[in-house]
């Protein structure tokens, strides 16, 4: 079974894609911040997570480098956020980001690219 984090200050936004994941052979987890990620990752190795906005990466931390483990290639981290801006994109991929999504997201899309790079993993 796999497992999934999803990073979100906002419930609802990870209650949205939570449930939009539902039915998945996955173990989804909700993080409301920093703290709680960090805790669950040292606990936990997740196959991929889902980090909702760019905050957590402009604050100063390694977002990628506290979740992936030195020497491997998971978990995938997917952004979705409201930014455009190509230079903070581009920022983002380069930090370490596998997969950046803006809203408004098609879950059923979101679902898809989870389910597909999943099966990858195996």
């Amino acid at each position: 079974m796999h497992r999934i984090l999803i990073v979100s200050e906002e419930e609802f936004l990870c209650d949205v894609i939570r449930l939009s994941l539902a039915g998945m052979r996955a173990d989804v987890r909700c993080a409301p911040g920093v703290a709680a990620m960090e805790r669950l990752s040292r606990r936990m190795l997740f196959d991929l997570v889902i980090v909702v906005g760019t905050s957590l990466f402009f604050s100063g931390r390694d977002v990628v480098r506290i979740l992936r483990p030195p020497g491997l290639r998971r978990p995938l981290v997917y952004v979705v956020a409201w930014q455009q801006a190509e230079q903070s994109v581009l920022s983002l991929l380069e930090c370490g980001v596998d997969q950046y999504l803006t809203f408004p997201v098609s879950l059923q899309r979101l679902r898809m690219k989870v389910a597909n790079d999943l099966n990858r993993q195996l």
